[in-house]
């Protein structure tokens, strides 16, 4: 009974940390999170950026001045890979 209990506790506690925000129309790029319902000016802005990130830089200067979106997703893609980025290149 009481093997029972600290079974169904964990499962209780452990489902509560998990976070049911992600849904399947959410934009992923390495592993990051980028919100959900993104165009593809939005996604190619974000790979651009976490390139860039990676030493190589990549940059649609057209599409920067432009497009919104793309904007929005290459500073997105600025912040968010930059710490990840850093991470794997060992910098």
């Amino acid at each position: 009974m009481k093997k029972q209990f600290l079974v169904t506790c964990s499962v209780l506690l452990l489902s509560a940390c998990t976070s049911s925000t992600i849904s399947h129309n959410d934009y992923r790029h390495q592993g990051i999170n980028f919100g959900s319902d993104r165009d593809a000016d939005f996604r190619k802005g974000v790979r651009d950026a976490c390139r860039t990130i990676g030493c190589d830089y990549t940059k649609d200067h057209n599409r920067l001045k432009n497009s919104e979106s793309y904007r929005l997703g290459w500073e997105e893609g600025q912040l968010k890979c930059k710490g990840k980025g850093n991470q794997t290149q060992g910098f």
